[in-house]
């Protein structure tokens, strides 16, 4: 039996105000860019395409990246927008 793994989206900020906290991607096997990402979200959540904003950040794993980086099944990805503080 295969079992498919998924990877972990989590939201901050702006994108969590439009798109929940967090949710799962069944990715495939190899992998993907951080861009198509962006762009699977965009496409398929209502909401989604404030993930096409490029000020909204991104990680993975914990470590902010760019847009070329790669997310594989198994991994979390993260985006966020920039923060203020008082």
């Amino acid at each position: 039996m295969t079992q498919t793994a998924s990877i972990r989206i989590v939201f901050f900020g702006r994108p969590a105000d439009r798109l929940g906290g967090e949710r799962a991607l069944d990715g495939p096997e190899g992998g993907l860019s951080v861009i198509e990402l962006r762009r699977r979200i965009a496409a398929s959540a209502d909401g989604g395409d404030i993930l096409l904003d490029p000020a909204i950040r991104s990680a993975v794993d914990g470590v902010e990246c760019g847009d070329d980086a790669w997310v594989r099944p198994g991994q979390e990805a993260a985006f966020f927008s920039i923060f203020s503080g008082g």
